[in-house]
């Protein structure tokens, strides 16, 4: 079956509310002192308020005219500072993909159209963060060339 991705559009809100839900699920098991479950209208406003924005961009993957899942970048822009020059990168902010259409190369179908459109929009530096625990998602932006920036640590409540 061929995957095919699209831009997604005004109108796709409630499409990508519902594929949140796979991503979000596994938020909410493994770390529930951050995460909370959604409402699917805030979900909705949500998604509609990242479209409206103009350094955002989010690609849908589809497989026989069903949507099996999407990518969100996200352009920052940092000035420079007394340590570091300024910079622009595209940040990989959300994946999601149905879990009934894993191991087919959609997330790294989706990923590559990021990176691509990066390239169009003259931005070298694409980034993404993931939870410690998501080591599937981990091998994927591996075999993709992406190699750990920075480790964040945090202290546990005792």
């Amino acid at each position: 079956m061929s995957t095919t991705i699209r831009l997604a559009v005004n109108g796709d809100e409630e499409l990508l509310a519902s594929l949140n839900r796979f991503v979000h699920e596994l938020h909410l098991l493994r770390r529930p002192d951050q995460f909370r479950p959604t409402l699917v209208s805030e979900l909705v406003d949500w998604y509609r308020s990242l479209l409206e924005k103009p350094t955002t961009r989010i690609w849908i993957a589809e497989e026989a005219g069903s949507a099996v899942g999407y990518v969100v970048a996200i352009v920052y822009d940092k000035p420079e500072t007394p340590f570091s020059g300024p910079r622009r990168w595209w940040e990989i902010d959300q994946i999601a993909v149905d879990p009934t259409s894993r191991k087919k190369g959609i997330a790294r179908t989706l990923v590559r159209q990021a990176i691509a459109e990066s390239r169009v929009a003259g931005i070298r530096d694409v980034e993404v963060a993931c939870w410690s625990f998501n080591e599937e998602a981990h091998e994927v932006f591996r075999r993709l060339g992406f190699v750990p920036k920075t480790v964040r640590f945090e202290l546990l409540p005792t």
